[in-house]
This record gives structure tokens, C-alpha cells and sequence, in this order.
């Protein structure tokens, strides 16, 4: 391009990336019309836009304009001042005109100069040559017009420093130059300047690395440090502190080096006392002079060590004395006796050793023992003003003061100051003190009396008293005043007790003095001659004063409410209290007397007879008189009673046998037996047989035990029955038994039958009482026979001659091994203490003992079985003819077959018991609310109690110990009782009782009529510190516990247990080893079926945990695959994922080691087993195999173990992956600071066990096991630690230790570790929040959702008051409902934020809690949370899709009505659904919200929080692409003829698009997928905390500020809008105008800016219509 010399040629441009130029347009009737000069050489690059009639586009337009003169140019130059906009058409205007850049001929070609605020840059300013001075990397003027077209760019821009961090590696090899140039930069300048652009601003030196002999060692310089894994992988050269070092033993390979050093590590001091017993007094001396500090780990140090105590013997005994500093407090020094001077209340010497575990203290931190504080009164008499105001500024001065070595003034207060006046003296308190009510009438006050108190009086009181503190005489003090009234007429009583009722509640008697209520006790009358006293309701008198008086009606519960006479001693009436507990007792008493008038004097007696105030009898009965006969005794039965039928046959009746029973015996029962109630006995069936006769006398006594025995029934025996005794004989004989003996149909059954009997015939009909004997079986064990000896007495010498010559007569036909066994089977079944039946829960008794008609010789032994199967013997006790069995906690297992045998010399004997199921039965198990607390609400208020009770029982409500049931109503196995509440005063105590039966429950009700503190669904309202008693959920029994602290319920105690599972525990505790197998198979049945209720119950879980553990106590050595399989099964419930919230109440238990202890059980187990072994359950895997020399194997997908090689064959491993004991287990570990000596959680934990656990076993010693895990939490990447199961820290509770275990590698989500030892493994991480931002984060949400509540409310507010100038179109009303919309969800989810919040429990705020959140109030929030975020995002949605439509879809048109529905359905109709579906899938299974910690969706169980999460996520990618959509739709339309016009547009277009509309779309919760990514950045975490909580600030900025028109109409400077004129410029408020998007930066930074604008007529709606989202 040829420029004459005299043309000026102006380049006008603007910058960041802004053209000089801004064309608006909006409705194009036809295209833009191009720009000419007159003169040939003009250029006008104008970029043309496509004639499209919806949208208005800004354009950033350069133009290059040749000016012939100096008048031209300084035309141009005045554009810029001239008034904007200009309108070139009704549909384009310009905005803005900047001259950046002038350039003029000079003779060696052109000089380009820049305008005021623009300049070139250095690259140009080198490139062409600069005409002027080079400042700071820029200058105002070249020799040359840039070839690319370019112009001069805004100074602000080109000022702006960049800075960079660049790493030097130098290669010397003169160690002195590193020295040199260490001097260097500490000495040199600040800045060093590279260039006119670039200085370098510090350098550092940060690692030098040097040759050691043959390797290199590179050392940090100062406040450089290398990394723990660098320390490890390269080997430290100095010492591994806080997790760093400053040097490693060779180059690392990838180019790192030293890092700065970051704030040191916490460090925690402990005082560790340890005491040594030692013979060798060098020790002590050793111990002195060893150099401290020590290093025990990388993070464990031994800062110092003080000898404070050496004990040793003495003459007397021994002495301990304190080392230097050290000393005895004075309490020891007088117990144990001080062996040198008592100083200052300490000694160096005593002599004893303190039992306790006491020695000697720091001499100067000691604190004296007997301490004493003493408040002294003085009065002080000051002569002038001085010495007053000296005694005033006393309260001022620094305390203590020390007046000597063991006083100290703490405090001095003035209270009374008395000056004189004309009359007297007046006496004035100073601030905070009072003068009593008393004082101020005895001596007068000179000022008002107020509340019962006064400052000042006018007198000095007498008796030298003093002002006293005001808070308190303010405090009130109750008293209660008994008052007598007499009065003749009864009427007047009436007229009280209405007055009474109806009156003031508070009766004023003065200043001081309210009468807060008024009760009438005792009223007193005269009934004939003499007095009565009644007591009014609610009164009572005393057990004592009804005896003492006479009571004139009945005495109840230990009281009475009426007595015959005035009481001398002024007694009244006391308030009634709760009925006392009344339990009856049935006392058998025998008396031994000779002198028959005693039975007269008995029946003579009138009852009930008082023995003390507390024990009545209420009736005697005589039941059995027993006198001497002529054949020995006879025992009569009084009236109403007789003796049962077998004592009838058994002592021979001397009357009548009537309906099986008898009124007389002949003989006295030796067990002390008596005659039994005939209306209540159930007397047993007498059989019809013969009577066995009687071989021997009873020896009868009349010293006969009060022991109550209930003999039950049997059935009667049947004609059947076989005459005499039947002796069961076995004999084993050597010969092998086949099939044909078990079949008596055989003939050889036949046979031997037939051989054998001749034989016993031979040897047993010589027995005196002989009748018969025969085979009855064989069976196999060799060949055992059984057979019969028929008898009718039983001689055991005859029997044992017999046994022994059966074993040589039977030699022919087989030889005997052993000996002949022989047994009577009694017909008699075995006895129980207490009748049936007996209830699960309770004791039963069994007696076993010989029949007094049988000699069998001594008993030497007892044996038990049930069912088959022999009893633990510790359950049996054997004293001399009578075997006892105790069974403890009966259970319904506990129906069967009991079979005692009681072993003689010769013969034994057995009895058998069938306990059925009529005779165990189920324990009621009665549920309610024991106690209840109620906020009085006023006379009539109802409340409502609840009983329920299994079937088939029924209860009925009774109020106190009233025997009348209440009225209630019954709603399936529950009654309920409405209670009308008489008075505030009232507490009443209703009886819930079982029909027919003896058990009952009680609820108490507390009224109160203080505030309510706590309140909740379940344990209902209450104060500060009051307790609710609830029951347990349906197939629980138990109850649960709650106190109310800091106005929240908080469960102290939980009982409810599984009964199924509680009487499997009380069974567990009577298994033996031939038992525990069946048992086994039953607790695993019972616990599946009962998984869902057991899950939700830590008692329950605890209890099968135990039960586990006594079963491996019983297991005995071998344990068989069937049996191992059953008790996986259990465990695997019980560690299922529906358990954590149970097993995380039962962790901190501080008394128990659930976790512990089941983990201990199945170590156990797993070594019993044999064989090789493969079992699996859902959360279990067990494998058991064997190996030579080395193994290695995928335990499963997530577990690998590696054994290298051993040189050992045939060794066999047991290993048992838990796939979810991560539920179980604790986090404690032996080192960490989360935790104290005992192992208590005492601050919220932030590790996790972060894999399954492993447990392995091999038969042999292994030093070498390599373990890979993957993670079960990918996202957790902190500090992984290898720890194995320790089951003796923390006091044997048990804790993670990483003893013999280190960690190897973390690679792809797989944690490598490498142990020396053999046992349960597994691996420990640090949750995923870094630690230390906890509180931070908490304080920028609550700040932020604060202020975004607040910018919420100004929104709503503001487009309240522009809703109708703003919403004239369809799109601009769109957009503003879209807004209002989303400003209202996101309030009421940030409102739901604060409620959910309140209600749950921050660990932060209480850390020693258990943070359980409470589900129905938490749920309620959770669920509105959930529905309005997701209608936050909706609504986004439904902005994007405006803006997509208005700026793709430019033809078409919808009307208001449709773009409104189709907006609430999309905004509230879609989250709808999703939070209702979320709430009906995951809440039947107590999974819709976590657990604890916080009100919001869960994740563990359920993963509830995808349904937040992925449409979230979705409508923020779909936003994001329109907005892609968007940005290059736009720039299509905008390219033109001039390339670098078209980039600046682009950038400014996406700059725009995503500073923009990104806030508003909620795109910075893509910020929440960066804080899962990477979980341990602190950046991350806080700027999602801090942009997610302002929200709402960004709707009120970039959804309403934004917009230019608002903010006019704000300031009441909107422009005048039009309905018919085209002259009329407006801007729509949809649109991104000049005055609102970025320009608010233009205008802070650039003068002379020109707006052009196309006007669009504003009676078009659709079509003329742009929207771009702010």
C-alpha cells in the first residue's frame, strides 16, 4: 500500500480485544452498509454481519482511516467526544470510537505513535525500532508500520508481571564456589535485572549434592528438607524428624530435589511414669548417665528421664526417698511416718512403700494438701476522703498477695461504706451488694425498696452486719407452713376447697413473702364422742398413725386415710407417695410340740398380725397334723387339704382313697412334705396296679426340713405295668455282630437268643425275690445283649455273685469283655422344685434320688443327659442318694427328654423326666414407656400410655395398687389408657399387668410445668436432665434409656435384645463338647432369620458375639467343616453392612470388646480345623490347604498373600478374608494420638480400616508374608499404615498395631505391606478431608449460605419491585421466573441446611458424643434439602434451554403459557419425582440418610446420594454444552474479512460466556468431582465449600446486578422505554447490553468510549427478541 507523504494514516483499535467500533444491532432490514473514503488508499475492514432479525450482537470493529491534513485528522480525533450513541439505522447505532495508534510519514519512512493509555509492546518496540525511550519492557513510538497490521495495546495489560519458578542445576567441582556463591546471594542485590522485561526477584540455593567415597550424598540447604518417601527410597544420612530429612545417600534418579520446608509437625509431651525393681543400685547410677534425648521411632522421642523416688529396705522395713526436686506430699508424710524434717508441708523420706503406686512429686509444682479458705469481714475507719479512695483502689490491685509462705490474700472486696449525716450515719452498698429486706425496716432505708432489698439505710446496723450480695437475697427460698384452722362450721371447709381451686395461683403477703400454693391435708370432726381425721386427696396417713389411732377405713399399701382420733403429737396428713412393692410369700413352718393346745391357740388368732411396718401376715393355715400311732405315725390333713395319691401308696393311707387323693398317711414324709390345697393341687392319677411291696422301714423323724416340694404329675400307668422290679442287665460279648441281630425274627437272633437265656437262667433264678429274666435285644459294639431279672426284692450281694459267674458260665458261647452292667429304670419320673409350668427366664430344678424301698447300695457318681446327650456337670450336684439339676435362664431349647442315672456298686438306678412344651413356656414380655414426662398443660389435659405384650397373653392398665382394672382400649396385642390430668401437682403410677399371671410393669408419669428443653417423637418432651424410659421395637425386649442434655436426647443405655438370641446366650453358657455342634446349627439358623432385626441391635450383636466365644470355648481340638460353616454363617450377619451404626455404639463401649473378642473367636476356631477346607458365605471366605516350601495366592479380588520360600513340606494355611470387618473393627492403634491409655476415642477419628481383613494361620514359624490389598475407599490416599490385630493393648480391649509390619508400595489403588509375623491384617488411612480444615470449612459454609440467604432475599426482593418494567416479552419473562425460581429453591434448601444442622450432632462440637442423628426429624430435612437442590439445578436447566432456544432455535416461537409449564414441570415436577423414589427405594431399609454427623443422603448402605449427584452432574454437562453451542453459533455469525478482528472477538465472546453464565448454572460444583479426585487438597475442598455457599450471592450479582436496566431502574434512571415509536432506542433485558456483562471493567478503565446501538421496535416479542443468561 502506496501512503503519499502529507496523508496522516490513523489506526483505531482498541484493547482487550475490544475494536474501537461496537455496533448493536437487532432487526436487519437489509445488510450493513459498507464504509468508503473518498480518497483511493482508504481501507475500511469492516466486519459485515449476516442479516439474522431475532438476536442484537455487539461487534468490536478495527478500522484503519487515512486522513489527507492535519484538519481531518483532527476531526477524527474529535469523534471521540462526540455524544453516543449514533444511530446509523433503526436497527444500528454505534457504541463507542478510541484512538489507540497514529502513524505519520517521516523521511525515512513512518513513525507510529500510541495514544494516551496504549503503547507497544518490547517485542515491537525491537522489531521496528523504537523513536523514543524503552521503559519497563514497552514504549510510545516506532520507526515502522507493523507488518501484521497490529496496533498499540493498553499500558495495563503490557504491565502486568508474570512471574515464573525456575530450577538450575550447576556442575562444579569446587565445593568453594557453592560457599562463594551462598555469600553471594545473602550479600548481593535484591533484584537482579535479565533483561528490560525480566528480573529475577530471589534465588536460593536448595540442595547440594556432593561425592561421599564412592556414592553421593545430597544435602538440603536451611529450610529445605527432602520428603519421607525420598528418606526411604534413597536411604537418610541424618536423622528422619517429623517425617522428613535433610540429606539422602544418593542422586535421586528423577530429577527432584529439596522441597521448603513446611510448619514442623505437632508434637505431643507425655509424662510417663515407670517403676523398676532392682537388687543392683549401679542401675540407678546407669540411668543417670545416659545422654537424652533418645530416639525410640521416627516419631518417638525420650526428651529427658528424672529419678524422682528410690525405695529401699531398712531396719524397720522400708524406706523411699525422694531424688533432688523432688518431695513427699504432707498427707504421706504423716501416713506412712516421715524419716527426716517436715518443710513446707512436704518431707524427703517416709517410711513405706505406698501401696497405690504414689511417689514423690515436683518439689516446685507440688501443691499443698491442706489448703483452706477463709472470708474474712473487716471494718476499716477511714478519717478522710484519701485514706477511702486508697482502700477503694485496693479491689484493684494484682492478686494474690503473699503475706508469707502459706497465706495469700486472693481477693479484697468492698461491700458497705457508712458516712455521717445530720441525723446519724448512712450506710450505702457498693455495686452488686444489698441490704436484706430485714434491715432496710429495721434501720430505715434512705432509698427505694425494691424486690425485697435496698442499697441504703440509716443506721450501722447493731449487730455489725454487713451489705450482702445482691444475687443472693434474690434468691428465692421456699417454705412450706402447716397452719391450723378451727372452725365450727364444716361449710367453711367447702367454701376453701373451692376458693382454693379457683383462686389466685399466688397470693401476695408482702414484699418478700408469695404464697406460691395453698393444700388442705386433714380434716378433723367429731363422730359421737370422739374425733375423726380424714385426709383430703392426694394425703395419707402413716402405717404408724393408723395402728396407733385406729383407722377408720381400710389400710392399703401401708397407709390409711382415716384414723379415730386427734394425734397428740400435732401431726397431720402426709402427701402420697408412690404404693409401695407388696410381695406374698407362701412359709411352710413345722413346729414340734407335745402339747395339742397349741393347734387352738393357732386357729384362735386374728389376722392380719403387723411383725414390723413393713411385714404382715395375712392368714395362717394348718395343713398337716402329725401325731404318734400304734404302728409308728400318722399324719392328718386339716380341713380343705389332702395328701396326694402316690403319698397315699407310698406311706399307706389309714382312710379312704378319694378322688385320688387321701386325708391321712401312716408315716411321716423324711422330705418334709405336707398335705396340699385341695382346690389347688393338681393331684396325680393313682395307677392301677399293685403296690410294690415294701422292702425296708423309712427311718421317720420329727426333724423334718421346711423345704417345699411340688411333686408333678405322671401319667397313670396302664394294666401293662410288670409285677415286681425290673433289673436292666447288659453284657458285652466278643463276637461280631451282623444285621440278623437286629431282627428278632431271624433265626439267628433265635438262636443265641435261646442259648443265652438258658444261660442267665442258670445264674440268676437262685436270687432271692427271682421271677423271671430274658433277653431283650442285641446291639452292636461287638455284640452287646441286653437282658431282664424280673424281681420282687432286691439283694445286691446275690446280684453281684450273679454278674460275676455270668462272665465265665457264657465263655461257650462268646468271651465277655468287661463286666455286667445293671440298671433300674424307675417308673417314677425325676422331681422339679417349682410346679409347672415355668416360665423362659426363670430356674427350673430336677431331683433325681432312689426310692427309699430300694437298696442299691452307696452312690459314687451322677450323670445328667438331655435329649441323649450328657449335661455339663457343673450344672449337678450330687449329695448322698439325690442328684440335683440346676438349669439357670430356661429356654424354650430347653424342652425334652432328661435322663439321670445314679451309679451304685453293683446297680444303678434312672429316672427320666419328658418336659413338653405346656410345661415351658414364654416369658410375657411386656413393652411400654416406663417413664413418661408431660408439660402440664392445665387441669383435663389427656394423655395418652401404651402397653403391649405378646400373644397369647392380654394385660390391663391399673392405676397404683388398685386391684380394678382401667377402662382401656385394645388395638391388636397393646391397650391404651387415656389419662385425664386432674392438677400440675399430680404424678401418677399406672401397673401394666400380664392376666393370671405375676407380671407386671409400671410407667410413671413426671408433669412438670417448667419449659421444655428436649423434645422428640420417640422419648416426648422434658427438661434439662430429666431420663425417658421407651420400649423396645416390636421383637425386642428390653428398653431403652435417653437423658436430656444441651436440649437433645441422648440414649445412655440400651437393653433390647433379640429373645430368640438371649436365651441362645443363656444356653450357650450350659454347652459341653458333645453339644455345642447341634447348638451351633440352631444360633445359625436363628440368627437368619431374625438378620434384620439383629442388624439394627448392638445388645443383640453383642450377645451373639458372646455366644461365639463360648462356643469356641467348647469346641474341643478338632473343628468339623459342617460346624465351621454354621458359625461363619452367624458371624457373617453380624458384620454385615446394615451393623455399622450398632458396631459403632458397641466400640465405645468403654467396658466391652465385642469386635475384639469375635475376632479372637475365629482365630480360635480356625486353628481346630484339619483337612483341607473351602467355605464362603456373602462376607466370608475361608480356605484351608496346604503347601510346599512357598505360596502364593488370590485370598480374592482384593486380597493377595505371598510366602516366599520356607524349605518346609506339606505345611498346611488357614486363611479367613472378612470382606466388611472394616464395619466391625475399631480404628484404634497403638500409636495414635486419637487415643488414650485405655484406648478411648477422645477425639473424632480421622483414620479408617480402608481393606478387608485377613486372617492367617499356618502350623509352622513364618518370618516373611507379603500382603496386597486393594482399597476399598479409592479416594482415600493418605498415609497408609500395615497393622495386624493386637489383642492385648489398651488394657487387653485390643488395638491395630504396626508391630513386625511395614509398608511396602501404594500403586494403582493396591496397598502393598510386608510382615514377620502371622495373624489378623489389615490397613489403616486417614479419612478424606485433609486434617486441619475441618473447622474451616464448617465456618465458610455457615458464613456463606448466610450471606447467600441474605443475597436470596435482596433478589426476591428486587425483582418484586422490576418484575412488570422487566418481563414486557416472552423470553425476558422467562428468564426472571427462571431466576425468582431458582432464588426460592436455593433459599429454602439453604433454610432445610440450617434446620438439618441444628438437628444433627457436629463432632466438632461434641466429640465425645455418638453423633447419631435422629431419623425423623433429620429425614424431613434431608428429603426438602434434596427436593429443592435438585430444583436448583432444574431451574438452571431450564435456563439453559431459554438461552439454547433463543440463540439455535431463531424461527421459532412459543407463547408465555407453554414456556411457563414447560418450566414447572422441568423445575418442580422432575425433582419431585426423584426425591419420592429415592425416599420409597432406600427408607424401608433405614437407608435414605446417614447414620451420624449430619442430616443428608446417605451413601454407605445405599448410595441414596447418587440421586443428587448424577442429575446434578447431567444438567451441568448439558449446560456446558450449551454454552459450547452457544459460543460457536455466535462466532459463526460473527467472521469477517479482517483475521485478527475475528480472534479478539472469539476471546472476548467465551470470556463473557463463562464468567457469566457459569455461576448462575452451578458449574462450580464440578469443583465437588475435583475434592473426590483429589480428596487431600486443601484448595480444592475449600474453594467447593466456598463457591457451592454463595450461590445465592451469584444469582443476585450475575442474575440481577448484571443487568444494566435493573440497576437503572434501581437508581430511577432507566431510559424511557416506547410501545410505537422506532426512534426509541431500548436495550432488552435478556440481552447482554454495553451497560451490563464485563463493561463495568471498560468503564473503570477507558474514556471517550462510543455505545452504538441498533434500536428494535418494541412491539416485537418473538422474533426481535435476544437472551443471554446473567
Amino acid at each position: 500500500m502506496a501512503i503519499p507523504s502529507h496523508v496522516i494514516m490513523v489506526m483505531i483499535t482498541t484493547a482487550l480485544l475490544l475494536t474501537n467500533i461496537i455496533l448493536e444491532t437487532r432487526c436487519f432490514s437489509s445488510p450493513i452498509l459498507q464504509v468508503h473514503s473518498e480518497e483511493e488508499h482508504s481501507v475500511s475492514p469492516v466486519r459485515e454481519k449476516r442479516s439474522v432479525p431475532t438476536n442484537q450482537s455487539d461487534y468490536l470493529i478495527d478500522v484503519v482511516v487515512t486522513a489527507p491534513d492535519l484538519q481531518t485528522f483532527q476531526l477524527l480525533q474529535s469523534l471521540a467526544n462526540t455524544s453516543f450513541p449514533i444511530v446509523l439505522d433503526n436497527s444500528t447505532e454505534i457504541s463507542e470510537i478510541i484512538v489507540t495508534t497514529v502513524c505519520s510519514p517521516r523521511e525515512a519512512g513512518f513513525q507510529c505513535r500510541c495514544e494516551e493509555n496504549f503503547a507497544w509492546p518490547y517485542s515491537s518496540c525491537v522489531k521496528y525500532g523504537a523513536c523514543g525511550e524503552i521503559s519497563g519492557g514497552i514504549c510510545k513510538c516506532i520507526d515502522r508500520i507493523p507488518d501484521d497490521g497490529q496496533s498499540c495495546q493498553l499500558m495495563s495489560a503490557l504491565l502486568t508481571p508474570v512471574e515464573y519458578t525456575v530450577d538450575v542445576e550447576l556442575n562444579v567441582s569446587d565445593i568453594q564456589i557453592v560457599d562463594q556463591l551462598r555469600i553471594l546471594l545473602q550479600h548481593g542485590p535484591e533484584l537482579l535485572s535479565l533483561g528490560p522485561i525480566v528480573n529475577v526477584t530471589h534465588i536460593n540455593i536448595t540442595t547440594v549434592c556432593s561425592l561421599n567415597g564412592t556414592n553421593f550424598q545430597c544435602r538440603c540447604e536451611q529450610q529445605y528438607v527432602w520428603s519421607y518417601d525420598n528418606c526411604l527410597t534413597y536411604g537418610a544420612c541424618d536423622d528422619i524428624i517429623g517425617g522428613t530429612c535433610g540429606c539422602i545417600n544418593r542422586l535421586p534418579t528423577n530429577g527432584q530435589y529439596c522441597q521448603p520446608q513446611t510448619a514442623p509437625p505437632v508434637v505431643y509431651d507425655y509424662l510417663v511414669s515407670i517403676e523398676l525393681n532392682t537388687t543392683d543400685v549401679g542401675v540407678i547410677d546407669l540411668l543417670r548417665s545416659i545422654s537424652y534425648p533418645i530416639s525410640i521411632t521416627d516419631t518417638i522421642l525420650v526428651s529427658d528421664l528424672n529419678i524422682s523416688t528410690v525405695c529401699y529396705p531398712s531396719s524397720a522395713g522400708y524406706q523411699c526417698r525422694c531424688e533432688d526436686q523432688y518431695r513427699w506430699s504432707c498427707d504421706q508424710c504423716f501416713k506412712y511416718g516421715s524419716c527426716d524434717n517436715i518443710t513446707d508441708d512436704t518431707c524427703g523420706c517416709i517410711s513405706g512403700i505406698p501401696p497405690d503406686g504414689q511417689h514423690c512429686q515436683s518439689a516446685d509444682q507440688h501443691i499443698p494438701t491442706n489448703q483452706s479458705d477463709y472470708l474474712i469481714d473487716v471494718v476499716v475507719t477511714a478519717p478522710d476522703l484519701q485514706t477511702f479512695q486508697l482502700l477503694q483502689s485496693l479491689a484493684n490491685t494484682s492478686f494474690p498477695i503473699v503475706l508469707d509462705n502459706s497465706t495469700e490474700i486472693s481477693e479484697i472486696i468492698v461491700t458497705t461504706v457508712c458516712s455521717p449525716r445530720e441525723a446519724g450515719f448512712q450506710c450505702r452498698c457498693e455495686e452488686n451488694f444489698a441490704w436484706p429486706y430485714s434491715s432496710c425496716v429495721k434501720y430505715g432505708a434512705c432509698g427505694e425498696i425494691s424486690g425485697g432489698i435496698c442499697k441504703c439505710i440509716d443506721r450501722i446496723p447493731d449487730d455489725g452486719q454487713s451489705c450482702q450480695l445482691m444475687s443472693a437475697l434474690l434468691t428465692p427460698v421456699e417454705y412450706t407452713v402447716d397452719v391450723e384452722l378451727n372452725v365450727s362450721d364444716i361449710q367453711i371447709v367447702d367454701q376453701l376447697r373451692i376458693l382454693l381451686q379457683h383462686g389466685p395461683e399466688l397470693l401476695s403477703l408482702g414484699p418478700i413473702v408469695n404464697v406460691t400454693h395453698i393444700n388442705i391435708t386433714t380434716v378433723c370432726f367429731l363422730n359421737g364422742t370422739n374425733f375423726q381425721c380424714r385426709c383430703e386427696q392426694q394425703y395419707v396417713w402413716s402405717y404408724d398413725n393408723c395402728l396407733t389411732y385406729g383407722a377408720c377405713d381400710d389400710i392399703i399399701g401401708g397407709t390409711c386415710g382415716c384414723i379415730n382420733s386427734l394425734p397428740t403429737n400435732g401431726q397431720y396428713c402426709q402427701p402420697q407417695t408412690a404404693p409401695p412393692v407388696v410381695y406374698d410369700y407362701l412359709v411352710s413352718i413345722e413346729l414340734n410340740t407335745t402339747d395339742v393346745g397349741v393347734r387352738d391357740l393357732l386357729r384362735s388368732i386374728s389376722y392380719p398380725i403387723s411383725i414390723t411396718d413393713t411385714i404382715l401376715v395375712s392368714d395362717l393355715n394348718i395343713s398337716t397334723v402329725c401325731y404318734p400311732s400304734s404302728a409308728g405315725y400318722q399324719c392328718r390333713c386339716e380341713d380343705q387339704y389332702r395328701w396326694s395319691c402316690d403319698q397315699c401308696f407310698k406311706y399307706g393311707s389309714c382312710d379312704n382313697i378319694t378322688d385320688d387323693t387321701c386325708g391321712c398317711i401312716s408315716g411321716i414324709p423324711p422330705d418334709g412334705q405336707h398335705c396340699q390345697s385341695a382346690d389347688q393341687h393338681n393331684f396325680r392319677v393313682c395307677p392301677n396296679t399293685t403296690t410294690t411291696p415294701k422292702l425296708t422301714t423309712p427311718n421317720t423323724s420329727t426333724e423334718a426340713t421346711p423345704t417345699t416340694i411340688t411333686t408333678p404329675p405322671v401319667v397313670a400307668t396302664t394294666t401293662n405295668t410288670l409285677i415286681g422290679l425290673n433289673v436292666e442287665l447288659s453284657v458285652e460279648l466278643d463276637r461280631t455282630f451282623n444285621s440278623n441281630l437286629s431282627n428278632p425274627l431271624s433265626d439267628e437272633y433265635k438262636t443265641l437268643e435261646s442259648s443265652i437265656n438258658k444261660v442267665l437262667v442258670s445264674q440268676y433264678s437262685s436270687i432271692t425275690g427271682f421271677i423271671k429274666v430274658s433277653v431283650t435285644g442285641f446291639r452292636e459294639g461287638s455284640v452287646i445283649t441286653e437282658f431282664t431279672v424280673q424281681t420282687s426284692n432286691i439283694n445286691l450281694g446275690e446280684v453281684a455273685t450273679a454278674n460275676k459267674n455270668l462272665i465265665t458260665a457264657i465263655t461257650p458261647i462268646a468271651p465277655v469283655i468287661g463286666s455286667v452292667t445293671a440298671l433300674i429304670n424307675s417308673k417314677t419320673p425325676t422331681k422339679t422344685i417349682k410346679p409347672f409350668p415355668i416360665f423362659t427366664g426363670q430356674t427350673m430344678v430336677h431331683m433325681c434320688e432312689v426310692s427309699p424301698e430300694l437298696n442299691i447300695g452307696a452312690i459314687s457318681g451322677s450323670k445328667w443327659k438331655f435329649n441323649g446327650k450328657e449335661i455339663n456337670t457343673n450344672q449337678v450336684l450330687l449329695s448322698g442318694s439325690t442328684s440335683t439339676l440346676t438349669v439357670n435362664n430356661v429356654a424354650l431349647l430347653d424342652i425334652g427328654l432328661y435322663e439321670c442315672t445314679l451309679t451304685g456298686g453293683v446297680i444303678s438306678y434312672s429316672q427320666k423326666r419328658a418336659v413338653t412344651n405346656g410345661e415351658i413356656k414364654e416369658t410375657p414380655i411386656i413393652r411400654l414407656k416406663r417413664r413418661v414426662n408431660v408439660k402440664c398443660g392445665g387441669g383435663g389435659q389427656v394423655i395418652s400410655i401404651e402397653c403391649c405384650v405378646q400373644s397369647p397373653y392380654t394385660v390391663n392398665w391399673f392405676r397404683g395398687s388398685e386391684d380394678s382394672a382401667l377402662v382401656s382400649s385394645a388395638i391388636g396385642g397393646c391397650i391404651n389408657y387415656d389419662h385425664r390430668l386432674e392438677s400440675c401437682s399430680e404424678r401418677p403410677l399406672f401397673t401394666c399387668k400380664v392376666q393370671n399371671l405375676a407380671y407386671e410393669d409400671k410407667t410413671e408419669i413426671i408433669v412438670f410445668t417448667q419449659e421444655v428443653t428436649c423434645t422428640n417423637v420417640q422419648y416426648g418432651d422434658g427438661r434439662d436432665g430429666d431420663e425417658s424410659t421407651i420400649k423396645c421395637d416390636a421383637g425386642l425386649e428390653g428398653f431403652k434409656k435417653a437423658r436430656c442434655v444441651t436440649r437433645k436426647w441422648t440414649v445412655f443405655e440400651d437393653t433390647c435384645i433379640v429373645t430368640r438370641v438371649k436365651e441362645l446366650f443363656f444356653a450357650s453358657e450350659r454347652l459341653n463338647e458333645e453339644t455345642v455342634a447341634e447348638f451351633a446349627t440352631n444360633l445359625s439358623t436363628a440368627v437368619g432369620k431374625e438378620k434384620t432385626t439383629i442388624l439394627r441391635s448392638p445388645a443383640t450383636i453383642s450377645a451373639t458375639v458372646d455366644v461365639v466365644k463360648n462356643i469356641a470355648a467348647h469346641i474341643g481340638e478338632v473343628v468339623s467343616e459342617d460346624f465351621m460353616r454354621d458359625v461363619l454363617e452367624t458371624v457373617d450377619v453380624i458384620i454385615g453392612d446394615g451393623s455399622r451404626e450398632s458396631w459403632t455404639t458397641l466400640n465405645g463401649n468403654e467396658t466391652r470388646n465385642a469386635s475384639s473378642s469375635l475376632l479372637g473367636s475365629m482365630e480360635l476356631l480356625a486353628g481346630g480345623l484339619v483337612g483341607e477346607v473351602a467355605l464362603a458365605t456373602q462376607q466370608i471366605l475361608l480356605n484351608r490347604t496346604s503347601f510346599d516350601n512357598s505360596f502364593s495366592a488370590d485370598l480374592n479380588p482384593s486380597i493377595f498373600i505371598d510366602i516366599p520360600d520356607i524349605n518346609l513340606r506339606n505345611v498346611f494355611i488357614t486363611t479367613i478374608t472378612f470382606l466388611t470387618l472394616n464395619n466391625v473393627m475399631p480404628v484404634r492403634h497403638n500409636s495414635s494420638s486419637v487415643l488414650d491409655t485405655t484406648g478411648n476415642e477422645s477425639r473424632v477419628v480421622d483414620i479408617a480400616v480402608n481393606a478387608a481383613v485377613v486372617l492367617v494361620q499356618i502350623n509352622e514359624t513364618i518370618q516373611n508374608v507379603t500382603l496386597s490389598y486393594s482399597k476399598l475407599n479409592k479416594l482415600l490416599s493418605q498415609g497408609p499404615q500395615c497393622v495386624f490385630w493386637n489383642f492385648k493393648l489398651f488394657n487387653n480391649r485390643g488395638a491395630w498395631d504396626s508391630e513386625g509390619c511395614k509398608f511396602v508400595s501404594d500403586i494403582n489403588n493396591t496397598v502393598t505391606c510386608n510382615c514377620s509375623h502371622l495373624t489378623s491384617f489389615s490397613i489403616l488411612m486417614s479419612t478424606n478431608i485433609p486434617s486441619g480444615i475441618g473447622f474451616a470449612l464448617d465456618v465458610i459454609t455457615y458464613v456463606g449460605v448466610g450471606i447467600s440467604m441474605a443475597s436470596l432475599v435482596i433478589c426476591l426482593i428486587i425483582e418484586g419491585y422490576i418484575w412488570k418494567a422487566m418481563t414486557r416479552n416472552s423470553t425476558s419473562f422467562m428468564r426472571h421466573v427462571s431466576i425468582v425460581n431458582s432464588a426460592v429453591s436455593l433459599l429454602i434448601a439453604n433454610i432445610c441446611f440450617i434446620i438439618g444442622a441444628s438437628i444433627a450432632d457436629n463432632p466438632l462440637e461434641n466429640r465425645g458424643g455418638d453423633h447419631l442423628v435422629p431419623v425423623g426429624p433429620c429425614s424431613t430435612a434431608t428429603f426438602f434439602m434434596h427436593f429443592f437442590y435438585l430444583a436448583l439445578f432444574f431451574w438452571m436447566l431450564v435456563s439453559g434451554l431459554l438461552l439454547f432456544y433463543r440463540t439455535v432455535m431463531v424461527f421459532s416461537h412459543m407463547s408465555k403459557s407453554i414456556m411457563l409449564g414447560i418450566g414447572f414441570v422441568l423445575g418442580y415436577g422432575y425433582p419431585l419425582i426423584i426425591a419420592v423414589i429415592t425416599v420409597a427405594v432406600t427408607a424401608p431399609g433405614n437407608g435414605y440418610i446417614r447414620k451420624d454427623n449430619a442430616c443428608w443422603l446417605n451413601w454407605f448402605q445405599t448410595h441414596a446420594l447418587l440421586a443428587l449427584v448424577i442429575p446434578a452432574l447431567t444438567i451441568v454437562s448439558i449446560n456446558l454444552l450449551i454454552v459450547f453451542v452457544v459460543v460457536v453459533k455466535m462466532l459463526r455469525r460473527g467472521v469477517g474479512d479482517a483475521a485478527q478482528a475475528d480472534e479478539r472477538h472469539t476471546v472476548v465472546v467465551i470470556l463473557r460466556c463463562v464468567v457469566i453464565l457459569t455461576p448462575l448454572f452451578g458449574l462450580t460444583w464440578a469443583l465437588g468431582v475435583g475434592t473426590m479426585i483429589d480428596s487431600t487438597n486443601k484448595g480444592i475442598h475449600i474453594a467447593f465449600a466456598f463457591f457451592n455457599s454463595l450461590q445465592g450471592f451469584f444469582i443476585l450479582v450475575f442474575g440481577t446486578l448484571f443487568d444494566s436496566r435493573i440497576r437503572s431502574i434501581l437508581l430511577k434512571k432507566s431510559p424511557a422505554s416506547s410501545t410505537g415509536s422506532n426512534h426509541t432506542s431500548r436495550t432488552t433485558s435478556g440481552g447482554l447490553s454495553s451497560r451490563s456483562g464485563l463493561n463495568w471493567i471498560n468503564r473503570l478503565r477507558r474514556k471517550n468510549i462510543y455505545h452504538v446501538s441498533e434500536a428494535a421496535t418494541s412491539t416485537d416479542t418473538g422474533a426481535s427478541e435476544s437472551f443471554m443468561n446473567t
